[in-house]
């Protein structure tokens, strides 16, 4: 999965962090919008943990059934090789508001995260770290353009759960989580517990009203004897 070379700027720091993730954890994202390059889904596998340093496989899947493999280092301290690649999949866990995204390299000084909000991704409910970022780009037009990107990350892991770029109010690329081995998914209630418990409470109702009956037919029947 390929992303546009930018200059990014956004409209706090440590170095010291490790990666939370481990060799073999893979999360799948879906990718739609006309910057996909045709791309429909994307596999990322992590190969490798090295320091700061986390290695990724690429599977990218794409709308005519063909395949092709990548490979990316993104370290958490620095970011990727090319700072203006916009392959930030990975960021140190447990960020704060005001954190860098990578605070070992001074072109990310102003990309810091904005926000930490809950949102669902693979059937959860995660802490999401968020930047919310301007991109000036001459790539597809002779003039310059200015389009926005927001870059999610889950704040446990690190792992980008999202990214969405906008052009002239219209979505041009989207990437999203839909399936990983990072997490287990949410739990949800039995979905017979509740109807069960609302049959076992109009029975045990019908049954009272069956007793109260039957107890007033007899005491009826006691006083018409007398």
């Amino acid at each position: 999965m390929s992303l546009i070379p930018a200059s990014l700027f956004v409209v706090g720091d440590v170095h010291g962090a490790s990666p939370a993730l481990s060799p073999g954890q893979w999360a799948h994202y879906s990718l739609s919008g006309n910057q996909s390059e045709g791309t429909a889904d994307a596999l990322f596998t992590v190969q490798k943990v090295d320091g700061a340093n986390v290695t990724f496989s690429d599977l990218d899947t794409f709308s005519d059934g063909h395949t092709s493999t990548d490979t990316f280092v993104v370290s958490i301290s620095t970011g990727p090789p090319v700072p203006s690649s916009g392959q930030y999949f990975v960021v140190s866990p447990q960020k704060v508001v005001g954190d860098s995204v990578y605070p070992g390299d001074h072109h990310y000084q102003n990309l810091t995260i904005q926000d930490i909000t809950a949102r669902p991704y693979a059937s959860s409910s995660r802490q999401i770290a968020h930047v919310h970022a301007q991109n000036s780009s001459q790539i597809y037009t002779s003039t310059p353009t200015t389009s926005f990107e927001d870059f999610y990350w889950d704040n446990s892991s690190g792992m980008f759960t999202e990214i969405v770029k906008t052009l002239n109010g219209t979505v041009v690329l989207h990437v999203v989580m839909s399936s990983t081995s990072l997490w287990q998914p949410d739990t949800s209630p039995d979905p017979l517990f509740v109807p069960t418990a609302v049959a076992s409470l109009f029975s045990a109702g019908l049954i009272g009203v069956l007793l109260v009956g039957r107890y007033r037919r007899k005491a009826k029947r006691a006083l018409q004897v007398k």
